[in-house]
């Protein structure tokens, strides 16, 4: 593993790379981006091999308005993220505006008013974006910071990229990684200070949610809320944790004290990984990986 120094503007908290990477094959790997405003990933997968080559996390200042500028600072201060020739790139935004509607009650002529009925949305630096997710049958509406993302985007001008939200990303690697279970599951991906909960129930998804949280007793409010709200079995639903949060976190002992059937994610197997990655606890980084399943 390779930490970095930390810079005014933000910390490289993890860097991981496979021997097998090289700069001359860039045209083979696809480029992964997961942007945030407290964190930004990258993992960088051979498509050919289904393999991941190499994986960057930083962590960001709590400062909305440098939050273009420090995404600026990092990229063009990396050599491999200002190179053009991908095979693919794939963008996905951390966002807390967003609304999961089902396909039987989309109109596509206003997709913005699903969104403004949903959260208190900031029509200022926000655009309004959509993705469709056919299994779930609903459609993923959300905000990004237009800005953030024409910035990003304007770096692969020979690339169209498709924009989509982590939260799409982490159904769909639920969805790869989770047996097929008859009875409700929750998935937690719990982030720096920001927690998404999935729960689905015979292939179905019944809750999407989202919200920030200070401390681990509100990561247990939340999750014991929607259990009440399902009628779900404290002792006997089984929670899979996954996210940016170490192995033995406060998070996870809290949540253990209320909910026994608490496990934390694999890494993925629709990836392979050397023996490097294995310095990355497994829970972490599946909504990263999974952006490599999305088109």
């Amino acid at each position: 593993m390779d930490l970095a120094h930390s810079t005014g503007k933000y910390t490289l908290v993890r860097k991981l790379k496979d021997p097998k990477f090289s700069v001359d094959h860039l045209d083979r790997y696809g480029l992964l981006l997961l942007a945030g405003q407290r964190n930004f990933q990258f993992g960088v997968v051979d498509a050919e091999q289904q393999r991941c080559l190499l994986l960057e996390d930083y962590a960001l200042p709590q400062s909305p308005e440098e939050l273009v500028g420090t995404y600026r600072s990092i990229i063009e201060e990396h050599q491999l993220l200002m190179a053009g020739y991908w095979k693919s790139v794939k963008l996905a935004v951390k966002s807390p505006y967003f609304t999961l509607v089902p396909q039987a009650y989309l109109s596509s002529e206003n997709i913005a008013h699903y969104l403004t009925l949903a959260v208190d949305f900031p029509d200022e630096h926000y655009s309004v974006y959509s993705q469709k997710h056919e299994e779930a049958g609903a459609t993923m509406v959300f905000g990004a910071h237009k800005e953030l993302v024409d910035r990003i985007k304007s770096t692969y001008p020979s690339h169209s990229i498709p924009l989509m939200y982590q939260g799409s990303s982490f159904i769909e690697g639920i969805r790869q990684v989770s047996s097929a279970e008859y009875y409700p599951v929750m998935y937690l991906h719990i982030d720096r200070e920001y927690l998404t909960m999935v729960v689905i129930d015979d292939g179905k998804i019944i809750l999407f949610n989202g919200s920030a949280y200070r401390k681990p007793q509100d990561l247990v409010k939340y999750t014991l809320s929607a259990f009440q709200k399902l009628n779900l079995n404290q002792n006997e639903t089984k929670v899979v944790v996954w996210g940016n949060i170490p192995t033995k976190s406060d998070e996870y002992l809290a949540l253990y004290r209320y909910i026994r059937q608490l496990s934390l994610g694999k890494k993925p197997d629709f990836l392979t990984f050397s023996h490097v990655f294995d310095e990355a606890p497994d829970h972490q980084y599946l909504d990263l990986y999974s952006l490599h399943l999305t088109e």
